[in-house]
């Protein structure tokens, strides 16, 4: 084709410009077995659930994780780029691929891939998990999509049989081919296996995990699904260096000022705020101006709430300390276990210029303290239409153990609720911006020690 003045390939330089920075925030995927169904609560390919009204990203979920830790650059649509296939193996991963890709919004950037182990656990040889694995690689490079394979994880037995020591050997070696394919895959192949190290207890004969990194011997419990996103973020950030969507300062909804934050005091600045006094337990401290403050009825359990400047950045947060002593017993998945609190709900008024048609979503930054013996998460919930109409991030999926005590940051991030004529209007007290720590509550005595900061919270509409 002969090349005109201003124009490349029939494309005009213009045109070109135009392509190239429509495609540049990242859309990530996941694909894979059970262990991928719990990065979104409608993603089981199986049994094929209703959609979801809520849409809620667990605390185990690996990719969760990973997105909250790695810079807020990648999206993930959660209700079309993320498949599970509980108890199938890559074979079936390898089948479902072109049909995963075909109903995406658009082609994505990078594909999570877990998927290996039921193949070990049902005897298939090195053999074809690695020429499966690699199909699936070669499928996405086709379309310009970069892998990240997910290790073969440590099991025992719990939710099926131990494996034998050959099975382990299997997974090892498999394991071990991940390495050296993605070393000589140029750039789109990645292997998350920093997370073994943490993951597998190194007494173990076979890749088995540390007490309470799984919840049931194979599927990944809050400490393992936090590992395990961990090394997909640190990959994630090498590839797509991270951005900044929070607030840095505390412009808020105002009449004309439809898309500023919804939140009022995004900054945390400010003592004013309310505490409220449970019938049990010992609350202490202030709230940040236009915020509430609250923890749970718990006997023997201490949170003190402050405003205080981070020791990482320097800026305003909330602070929760926890302290005392409590007894945790009967907290099921419906029941959840003891929290700090603090939340808002944006003015009615601001509630009137949102529309048919508008999006909202809510994120706020997070710091974990070292030494943290009791946080098993931190939760962000954005009520986008009353109290059973919710989006969040971190939701709670079981009672086995909590976080690593080590320090933790990231971004929590609910995915976007779009409204419908339906759900209009919205009513004084139908959004909220809900900011929990919950506590550990498997059935046990605890004594806890562990501090969390929120700080820069925001929902705002997504333009």
């Amino acid at each position: 084709m002969p090349r005109t003045s201003g124009s490349l390939g029939g494309l005009s330089n213009a045109a070109l410009a135009k392509a190239a920075l429509a495609a540049t925030t990242p859309l990530g995927a996941s694909i894979g077995d059970s262990i991928a169904t719990a990065d979104y609560n409608g993603s089981d390919r199986v049994t094929l659930p209703p959609a979801p009204t809520n849409i809620l990203k667990s605390a185990k979920g690996i990719l969760t994780w990973a997105l909250i830790l790695c810079g807020q650059r990648v999206q993930v649509p959660t209700t079309t780029n993320i498949w599970g296939f509980p108890g199938e193996t890559t074979a079936t991963i390898l089948t479902n691929l072109p049909a995963f890709h075909a109903q995406m919004p658009r082609k994505p950037a990078f594909m999570y891939v877990h998927c290996g182990t039921n193949d070990v656990r049902d005897g298939l040889s090195f053999e074809t998990i690695v020429a499966n694995w690699e199909a699936v690689a070669q499928f996405n490079a086709q379309r310009n999509c970069r892998t990240i394979f997910a290790p073969i994880l440590p099991r025992t037995s719990g939710f099926s049989a131990l494996f034998t020591a050959a099975q382990f050997q299997v997974m090892d070696r498999c394991n071990r081919w991940l390495a050296r394919f993605a070393a000589r895959a140029q750039g789109m192949v990645a292997v998350a296996s920093a997370c073994l190290p943490d993951i597998a207890d190194p007494a173990s004969v076979g890749a088995q995990p540390r007490a309470g990194y799984t919840y049931d011997g194979t599927h990944p419990a809050i400490a393992g699904g936090y590992y395990a996103g961990k090394a997909v973020a640190a990959i994630l950030r090498t590839w797509y260096p991270p951005i900044d969507l929070l607030p840095c300062n505390n412009l808020a909804w105002s009449s004309g000022l439809t898309h500023a934050s919804y939140v009022q005091n995004p900054m945390m600045e400010g003592a004013s705020g309310t505490v409220t006094t449970p019938s049990s337990g010992t609350i202490s401290g202030t709230a940040p101006t236009s915020w509430t403050a609250s923890m749970s009825n718990t006997s023997g359990l201490t949170v003190a709430h402050t405003q205080v400047a981070s020791p990482l950045t320097g800026r305003r947060m909330h602070q929760m300390t926890f302290g005392g002593s409590y007894t945790a017993s009967g907290f099921t998945a419906a029941a959840w276990g003891p929290f700090g609190r603090l939340f808002q709900n944006p003015s009615t008024a601001s509630l009137a210029s949102i529309a048919a048609g508008d999006t909202i979503e809510a994120l706020v930054e997070f710091e974990i303290d070292a030494g943290n013996n009791c946080i098993a998460f931190p939760h962000l919930q954005m009520r986008w239409k009353g109290g059973s109409n919710y989006n969040s991030d971190l939701q709670l999926p079981d009672l086995v153990g909590g976080l690593p005590s080590e320090a933790i940051l990231g971004v929590l991030r609910t995915a976007p609720h779009s409204y419908v004529a339906g759900e209009m209007p919205l009513a004084a007290g139908e959004i909220t911006h809900n900011l929990y720590a919950y506590l550990r509550a498997e059935n046990g005595s605890y004594t806890p020690s562990g501090t969390i900061r929120f700080g820069r919270a925001v929902i705002q509409k997504v333009d």
